[in-house]
């Protein structure tokens, strides 16, 4: 069996998410404008939020692995100095 929905590039799932985060617009109003499932839209958005989540997690994991780079580092000058 062949999947035959419609498809999507990312610039029009952008847009469609941001039409309900930056303008506050309901799913159920963006999603009859734009033709789509109410249900297809509400996926976009999951999507986009588990993406800026995993963002931010990874974007802490290396600041942190930096900072403990950096403490490394300057014990290290420390020793050289003795």
């Amino acid at each position: 069996m062949s999947k035959t929905g419609k498809r999507y590039d990312a610039e029009f799932k952008a847009s469609a998410v941001k039409m309900v985060k930056d303008n506050g617009r309901s799913i159920a109003s963006v999603a009859r404008d734009l033709g789509l499932g109410e249900q297809t839209l509400r996926n976009w958005l999951n999507n986009d939020q588990k993406s800026k989540t995993s963002d931010a997690a990874r974007i802490m994991e290396l600041e942190a692995a930096l900072r403990a780079e950096k403490r490394k580092t300057a014990d290290l000058e420390e020793t050289v100095d003795i």
